[in-house]
């Protein structure tokens, strides 16, 4: 079992906790995922099996989607609704024209600070456990990309959001920042993960699918690593070429073989796969100039027959 899976993580189980319960019905397939949720969050989470936990580097997760619920007029020291409470505020005051005129300045490249409550690492130590002992050191804003911030419902204290941002975007941060911006405070109620990259929420197995059918459920909801990674372009190789690259030898190909792409059509893909054996072989290249020509290195060689 090979490949990529969606779930739909509920809320109150952690992401590790899914990793594991996923791995008792695979086993002895590896698990792993492309990146956590919060316990208190739900939502998609994509789920590497097998070979496809190689794959991680390279799938397409420039930005991510997210239905977000804030609670103005009240803080809390994690940023959601898990913290202690450490500020409430009279929210009256607050109408949709403000919300929105504050919203403006979250929208496009933004530094942002991230929680002290997460799990970056400040000298080698993750944040949350420095949080937990009452140390919380000085943390330097982040660059993050808010492609779209759009405000969906407001039932005062209640605001209803929708954002998609880049990898790194932090929704407590966003949460805490708009309520200090609207100068009453502000913390994350819900979040719920709707996509990562490509992948949708809609295309997700739940976990009582995912109990109820087994490793059949699985396996017939599996993505192939091909088509994980389709963003990046494919490359027809003759299969002497192919086998030397599966041995890791490179080899030289004449530029005009290359699919390019970009705006002149002249720009060379920073890497390029080759599929093979009814997708049981997947290679992973990197074109390097070589004169004229092009040398592909093998960066990874994906054999989905093998047990990983």
């Amino acid at each position: 079992m090979h490949g990529i899976l969606l779930v739909d993580k509920p809320e109150g189980i952690t992401s590790n906790g899914l990793v594991q319960l996923v791995r008792k019905i695979v086993r002895p397939a590896k698990v792993g995922h492309s990146g956590t949720l919060d316990s208190a969050a739900s939502g998609l989470m994509v789920l590497l099996i097998g070979a496809g936990t190689r794959a991680l580097d390279y799938l397409d997760e420039s930005h991510k989607a997210y239905s977000m619920t804030v609670l103005l007029g009240e803080e809390t020291d994690t940023g959601d609704r898990e913290g202690n409470v450490i500020r409430t505020s009279d929210t009256s005051g607050i109408d949709a024209t403000k919300i929105e005129e504050a919203l403006q300045t979250y929208r496009g490249v933004v530094d942002q600070v991230p929680p002290h409550f997460s799990a970056l690492k400040k000298e080698g130590v993750r944040l949350y456990k420095l949080a937990r002992k009452g140390i919380f050191p000085e943390l330097s804003p982040r660059k993050v990309e808010i492609f779209s911030l759009e405000m969906v419902g407001w039932a005062p204290p209640i605001l209803e959001l929708e954002m998609i941002c880049s990898k790194g975007t932090y929704a407590r941060a966003l949460a805490r920042d708009l309520g200090q911006d609207l100068e009453v405070g502000a913390r994350l109620e819900k979040l719920r993960r709707t996509a990562s990259g490509p992948f949708r929420i809609e295309n997700a197995l739940t976990i009582e699918q995912m109990l109820s059918g087994g490793s059949k459920a699985i396996s017939d909801h599996l993505i192939s690593i091909s088509t994980a990674l389709a963003h990046i372009p494919d490359l027809q190789l003759q299969p002497a070429e192919i086998r030397k690259l599966t041995c890791g030898t490179g080899i030289p190909i004449a530029r005009g073989r290359l699919p390019m792409h970009g705006a002149a059509e002249n720009q060379v893909s920073r890497f390029f796969k080759t599929v093979s054996g009814n997708e049981e072989l997947l290679i992973l290249l990197r074109p390097e100039p070589q004169g004229v020509d092009v040398f592909l290195r093998p960066v990874k060689v994906f054999r989905t027959w093998e047990k990983e």
